[in-house]
């Protein structure tokens, strides 16, 4: 086999260096632009919707499909899940806002938000005692239990949200123990 000469090698590895780059440019995801100009438009319908009280479902389910369309960073994901919450338990349909609640607590806190993220989860939790489901009740009120406790949130804001979870009359209290 004859050796490819210098003269000859050198500007075809050059060429095929400088061709990578617009390869790799090729293959490089577009901005979520696209995607928050969906949330957006999903969110104005979802608001117009929650104007009339017969279009309530309609409006948390735009709501969730907005939210779902946005990054942790995104404050408006909160407020999205947040809304599909209370309209769908304005609805009577507790089943959705408990997850939207729950779904609220998750965006919050992936974006550090531990006061928010406590009270929906206290909110999720209060959602489940409703429909009856111990086993949410317990894991959502014990994440807010959890979240309240952090040194980000003031004695008032813990006591808020503690207060949610404690029986205030003793004997009912006591007649649970029993």
């Amino acid at each position: 086999m004859k050796p490819i000469p210098m003269k000859v090698f050198v500007p075809v590895a050059l060429g095929a260096a400088l061709a990578i780059p617009s390869t790799a440019s090729a293959q490089y995801r577009l901005p979520d632009l696209v995607s928050v100009a969906e949330a957006d438009s999903l969110h104005a319908a979802a608001v117009a919707l929650a104007k009339s009280r017969y279009r309530w479902n309609d409006a948390a389910r735009l709501h969730r499909a907005s939210a779902a369309l946005r990054a942790p960073e995104d404050t408006l994901g909160y407020r999205c899940y947040w809304e599909a919450g209370h309209l769908s338990y304005g609805t009577n349909d507790l089943a959705n806002a408990r997850s939207s609640m729950a779904m609220a607590g998750e965006q919050a806190l992936a974006r550090g938000d531990v006061l928010k993220a406590a009270q929906a989860f206290a909110d999720a939790a209060w959602l489940a005692n409703m429909d009856h489901k111990t086993k949410d009740v317990y894991s959502f009120g014990r994440k807010a239990e959890i979240l309240a406790e952090s040194p980000l949130i003031s004695r008032e804001q813990r006591e808020t949200i503690l207060a949610r979870f404690v029986h205030k009359k003793q004997d009912l209290a006591s007649t649970t123990a029993r």
